[in-house]
């Protein structure tokens, strides 16, 4: 069994730093990758997976240093495409939007040239999210319209269709907005996994928020938490709170805000959801001053 795994690790270096990664446990994987670049200093697989684990880790400069000495040996075009991928996602963490546009937009031409569709939406939705950070938002939609032409199946169409909603919202169209939204619910509904159908369904009540329809959001929104607790997922219920309180922050009803708030709260603090649970203590901070 040993000689086993010395020959699955001959033949894959970073497979140990890669099953970290898979575990989310991005301190081992780094840990694994340094102490086989030890014996191969420039193996690309574990260049790659090195500045993966930095990059969840927060060190986007150390990633990009990673990805870009694994570049000279990344030989095929589908070895490139995943070069570039990674380089644009350290540029978009140190907030160099322009350049993580042109790696993705480097990685979408080896996409078309392979005929790789998957990788042509992900890189399209891509290159669309670093040019909506540089406020480009018209050229955005043509990278998204062109990724919603592209996919393949209703999970890939829900997320473009998500992200011409979030466009489409960040140009004040909320009517338009939502009637991407809709799209994207009923295909997460049909396609998705539970994450995916909550989550579309509360940026749908999020976008009527926006819309100032008050009452269609809090239906909207009242909807998927019921659906949660069915599901015994206390995330979900929590954030659903926690977006029903915005909604009646924005409606004016302060008593009712802080009821909301208050049970979105308890159940992230019970759940150890700690981000959200700042997100909602900061709301509820807010509304105590007035």
């Amino acid at each position: 069994m040993l000689t086993a795994n010395a020959a699955n690790a001959a033949n894959n270096p970073a497979e140990a730093c890669l099953q970290a990664l898979n575990e989310n446990d991005a301190a081992t994987a780094l840990a694994q990758a340094e102490q086989g670049l030890a014996q191969q200093p420039m193996q690309r697989d574990l260049l790659l997976c090195q500045g993966r684990a930095a990059l969840s880790m927060g060190k986007a400069n150390e990633a990009l240093n990673s990805f870009s000495k694994a570049e000279p040996s990344a030989v095929t075009a589908n070895d490139r495409l995943l070069v570039h991928l990674f380089k644009g996602n350290a540029y978009k963490a140190l907030g160099q939007y322009a350049e993580a546009q042109a790696s993705y937009q480097a990685a979408l031409l080896l996409a078309q040239q392979e005929k790789n569709q998957k990788f042509q939406v992900i890189a399209s939705l891509l290159s669309g999210e670093a040019l909506v950070q540089q406020s480009l938002l018209s050229e955005a939609q043509g990278y998204y319209e062109s990724a919603l032409k592209l996919a393949g199946n209703n999970n890939e169409r829900a997320d473009a269709n998500e992200h011409l909603a979030r466009l489409k919202a960040k140009q004040g169209l909320y009517d338009d907005a939502i009637a991407y939204q809709v799209k994207a619910l009923v295909m997460q509904a049909s396609d998705g996994d539970f994450d995916s159908y909550a989550n579309a369904g509360l940026e749908l009540g999020y976008l009527y928020i926006g819309a100032k329809d008050f009452n269609n959001a809090e239906k909207n929104l009242n909807k998927i938490i019921e659906k949660a607790k069915s599901a015994g997922d206390g995330y979900w219920v929590a954030k659903g709170y926690y977006y029903l309180g915005l909604n009646f922050i924005a409606a004016k009803q302060a008593n009712k805000a802080k009821e909301a708030l208050a049970q979105a709260l308890e159940i992230a603090e019970a759940i150890g959801a700690e981000k959200l649970s700042a997100e909602i203590n900061l709301q509820l901070e807010k509304l105590s001053q007035h």
